[in-house]
């Protein structure tokens, strides 16, 4: 055993360390963060469907489940893959049944302050910035809007005038509806099969956030091609995730780079990166 432990320390150590790194410098779960304050809406949200649920318990599911993320070993995918390979086939049934499993992973996302920021808010701050009057904003896809969600939570609603959110049908986006509804925030809301390209039509927007949701389409040129043709001035900004993806069943499109050239082909540049969202402006 000692000798095992030899072998492996530097990992085991590493490993340790990356855990008290992330538990005292990236998350966050003080009461007033915006970690708590998602989780308490999310809560709000299972009560109107399930009155009796207590709160107490979803606490301590839910901190459980978090404490386990990334160690957790969930078979369930590997099992169903396994005893019936045709499991995944009928791609709605696949995103119905790991609903659940999204949404928590999604909300997860809040307790990392510096993610959230990273590859949300401060693409959000960037737009708002630039384009110097209330947005129009389309967000297509990528579960949760936390960059939209952050930044009313920390600033309210003067930075908007139209939001318009398209996902699929999942638990995340009956949840996002409730939200605004429980906000009063004015909304329109598409929603489309998992998989399916959105047809879109006659939607005003100067800012749109598509982030995780290209990859996802069976006819991601469709949306492109959609965002290209209505966007008429140099004002408008399309903050696009086109970055490649690693292929598997929910991952239709994985090659997003191809999308890439026909922005270039008309007159599109990339004006700032955020990870792997690249804002994207016409060329006067």
């Amino acid at each position: 055993m000692l000798r095992y432990y030899q072998r492996y320390k530097n990992t085991i150590l590493n490993l340790s360390l990356k855990k008290i790194y992330s538990h005292f410098f990236l998350h966050n779960i003080k009461s007033e963060g915006y970690y708590s304050y998602l989780k308490d809406l999310v809560f709000k949200f299972l009560q109107t469907k399930y009155p009796n649920y207590d709160q107490s318990v979803f606490d301590k599911n839910f901190d459980n489940l978090l404490s386990n993320l990334g160690d957790y070993n969930d078979l369930t995918a590997q099992t169903n893959e396994l005893f019936d390979p045709n499991f995944d086939d009928d791609l709605e049934f696949h995103y119905k049944y790991y609903e659940k499993n999204i949404f928590f992973r999604l909300i997860s996302y809040s307790i990392n302050t510096k993610l959230i920021q990273n590859n949300y808010s401060n693409i959000y701050n960037f737009a708002i910035n630039e384009i110097k009057e209330p947005l129009n904003i389309l967000e297509i896809g990528g579960g949760i809007p936390h960059g939209f969600m952050y930044h009313f939570w920390n600033k309210g609603n003067y930075f908007f005038k139209n939001f318009t959110y398209i996902d699929a049908p999942l638990l995340h986006s009956d949840f996002f509806k409730w939200y605004c509804d429980h906000f009063k925030i004015p909304i329109t809301i598409n929603l489309f099969k998992p998989a399916k390209t959105p047809k879109l039509d006659k939607i005003k927007f100067n800012f749109v956030f598509a982030k995780d949701v290209f990859e996802h389409l069976d006819s991601p040129e469709i949306l492109i091609d959609y965002l290209i043709s209505n966007t008429n001035d140099n004002k408008t900004l399309l903050c696009l995730d086109l970055e490649p993806k690693r292929p598997s069943c929910q991952h239709l499109s994985p090659d997003l780079p191809i999308l890439k050239d026909r922005l270039i082909k008309n007159n599109f540049e990339v004006i700032k990166k955020f990870n792997d969202v690249h804002v994207w402006r016409k060329v006067k």
